[in-house]
C-alpha cells in the first residue's frame, strides 16, 4: 500500500469530535442552583446511555462513590483531582457493555491515602475508557492483596495516566486492552500487570514497583503483547529482588518490544524469561500530556530515527488490526492529518497544538502516526484522550 493509497483510507480536512452528549449533569455534595445530584451513584443511576456527568469536589471531599453500570456515560472530575472513595470490597464496576456503547471515566484521586483505585471491567463488548485515575495509598500498612484495576472479557479498553498499585496493579484476562502513560506498582507497590489469553499494548509504562515479585513485573501468559517507550519510561523490578528474578514474565503467545524501551533487573538477571516468541523490534506510537480546553496539546510519537511521521488526530473507534498496525481513530469520521515531520536521532517527535478553549469537558480524541520509512509503512499503536 501506498502512502497516497493510505492517506485517502485514513484521512480527513477537519477535526472530528465525539457524539454530542444527549444531557450534562452535575454532580455536588453542597448542592446549590445547577446542581442536579448530591453522589454520583444517584446520578448514574438517572443519566441515560451518552450522558454526561461532571463531578465537584464537596464541601467535606465527597466525590466518586463506587457504582455498578452498563451504561455508555461520560464520568469527569472536575479539575482532574476529584476524591475517589472505592476499595477492594467495594469497586466502580462497568459490566455488560453493549457493543454501540462508550463508558469513559477520567480525573479523580484517592481520597486522602484512605482509599484505593478499585476498578471492574467486565463481559462489555462496547468501549472503555478509564484515564487519570489516581491512587497512592501511603497509609496501608500492607499493600492490597487482591488487582486495583480488573478487566475480564472485555473487547476494548483503554487506560491513559492510571496511578495505581495492587497485587497486581492491572489484571486483564480474554481482552483486548492498550496502556498508555500509566504508572503501575509505584509508592507501595509490587507486580504491575499480569495479562492472560490477552492482546495487550503498553506504551510509555513507568512500571516501578517497591517490593519483590516473583513472577516478575510484568507477566504474561499466552498473550499478543507490545510494548514501547521512550528513554523517560521505565519497566523494572525491586532494587532488593532475588538474583535471577525476571522483569518481564511470559509464556506463550508473542512479544514485540522496542530495544529503545528501558527494561532494568537491578541485581543481575533475566530482562525476560518464559517461552513466548520475542522480538525486539521498533514499535511505533503515540501519547499526550493531559489535554484541557484552551490549553496546549502536545502529541508525541515514538518512532525509528529518520522516519516520517505524519500524526492525525479524530474520533476514538474501536482497535482493529491491520496489515499496518492497529487502527485506533474512526475512520468513518471526519479527522486532521498534521504536518509531516521528520524523527531526530532521540526517536521522539512532538507536535503542539493548542485545544479551542470552547471544547466542553468529557469530550474525547484518539490520535495516532503514520510512520514512513525507507523500507516500510506502518501506523503507530493509537492514544485516546479526554478533554478535562
Amino acid at each position: 500500500m501506498t502512502l497516497r493509497s493510505l492517506l485517502s483510507v485514513v484521512g480527513g480536512i477537519c477535526v472530528a469530535a465525539t457524539a454530542p452528549a444527549q444531557t450534562t449533569w452535575i454532580v455536588y455534595a453542597g448542592g446549590g442552583p445547577g446542581v442536579h445530584f448530591l453522589d454520583l451513584p444517584s446520578a448514574v443511576a438517572a443519566a441515560a446511555d451518552g450522558d454526561t456527568i461532571i463531578v465537584r469536589a464537596g464541601p467535606f471531599n465527597e466525590g466518586a462513590a463506587p457504582f455498578v453500570t452498563s451504561k455508555g456515560l461520560t464520568i469527569v472530575g472536575e479539575g482532574g483531582q476529584v476524591p475517589i472513595t472505592s476499595s477492594t470490597t467495594n469497586p466502580f464496576v462497568v459490566t455488560d457493555l453493549p457493543p454501540t456503547s462508550t463508558f469513559r471515566m477520567v480525573g479523580f484521586q484517592g481520597f486522602m491515602h484512605f482509599f484505593n483505585l478499585s476498578f471492574d471491567v467486565t463481559n462489555c463488548a462496547g468501549k472503555v475508557h478509564l484515564e487519570r485515575l489516581i491512587s497512592d495509598n501511603h497509609a496501608s500498612p500492607l499493600p492490597p492483596f487482591s488487582p486495583a484495576v480488573r478487566i475480564f472479557n472485555s473487547a476494548n479498553v483503554t487506560l491513559r495516566d492510571i496511578a495505581n498499585y495492587g497485587a497486581p496493579a492491572v489484571q486483564i484476562d480474554s481482552s483486548n486492552v492498550a496502556l498508555v502513560g500509566c504508572q503501575l506498582g509505584f509508592s507501595v507497590g509490587g507486580q504491575a500487570l499480569r495479562a492472560n489469553y490477552s492482546t495487550v499494548d503498553i506504551v510509555e509504562p513507568r512500571f516501578d514497583p517497591v517490593y519483590a515479585v516473583p513472577n516478575g513485573t510484568i507477566e504474561l501468559l499466552y498473550c499478543t503483547t507490545r510494548m514501547t517507550g521512550s528513554s523517560a519510561a521505565l519497566v523494572k523490578n525491586y532494587s532488593s529482588s532475588p538474583v535471577g528474578q525476571p522483569v518481564v514474565k511470559c509464556h506463550g503467545g508473542t512479544l514485540q518490544y522496542d530495544p529503545g524501551l528501558p527494561i532494568v533487573n537491578t541485581p543481575s538477571g533475566p530482562a525476560f524469561l518464559g517461552t513466548t516468541v520475542r522480538t525486539a523490534i521498533a514499535v511505533p506510537a503515540s501519547f499526550t500530556a493531559a489535554a484541557m480546553p484552551g490549553q496546549s496539546l502536545g502529541i508525541t510519537t515514538i518512532a525509528p530515527a529518520g522516519a516520517a511521521v505524519v500524526p492525525a488526530l479524530g474520533t476514538p473507534g474501536f482497535m482493529q488490526a491491520t496489515p499496518l498496525g492497529t487502527l485506533g481513530i474512526d475512520i468513518g469520521a471526519a479527522y486532521s492529518l498534521l504536518a509531516p515531520m521528520v524523527v531526530p536521532a532521540s526517536g521522539i517527535v512532538t507536535v503542539t497544538l493548542t485545544v479551542p478553549a470552547g471544547l466542553p469537558r468529557g469530550q474525547a480524541y484518539a490520535t495516532q502516526s503514520v510512520v514512513v520509512t525507507a523500507s516500510d509503512l506502518q501506523i503507530g499503536l493509537p492514544c485516546t484522550f479526554v478533554l478535562h
